[in-house]
């Protein structure tokens, strides 16, 4: 998990004008680019960046750092168990990069783990959300908090 406050993530929520709709405020990415913000309610969502959609994440941000200390949830939530095949394959990652693929899910119908690959943060998400919505990646949205 990358904490907001290592990364700016702002430049990647106006990527998702579609998807990320309203006031957010980013908490985090995984490695694999989910993104997960939290609402002005006090609920955290996640951005799906291989399946796409807005999901529900947490009912506050306590509750949140509560499940980022569970294996199982990194494990579906963060593909913690990507990062360990990653390094397998010597891949590292550097500061503003994401571990991404280069047949995108949302185009090949599945994660193929054959095409593992680091990507530059903006690089990444544009490949994304044109996978999952062409028109996604509109930059006039204007939002409150980061």
């Amino acid at each position: 998990f990358i904490d907001a406050a290592h990364f700016d993530l702002g430049p990647l929520v106006d990527m998702w004008p579609r998807s990320i709709v309203g006031k957010v405020t980013p908490v985090g990415a995984s490695t694999f680019g989910h993104l997960f913000f939290k609402r002005p309610e006090g609920h955290v969502e996640q951005l799906d960046v291989l399946e796409g959609g807005v999901h529900h994440a947490a009912s506050h941000h306590e509750e949140f750092g509560l499940l980022l200390n569970s294996r199982p949830w990194r494990d579906t939530n963060l593909l913690s168990h990507g990062v360990g095949l990653a390094r397998s394959k010597g891949l590292r990652r550097t500061k503003g990069q994401f571990f991404g693929f280069a047949h995108h899910p949302g185009q090949f119908g599945r994660i193929d783990w054959t095409s593992l690959a680091c990507f530059d943060a903006k690089e990444w998400h544009a490949i994304c959300a044109t996978a999952l919505d062409p028109h996604q990646t509109s930059r006039a949205r204007p939002h409150a908090a980061r």
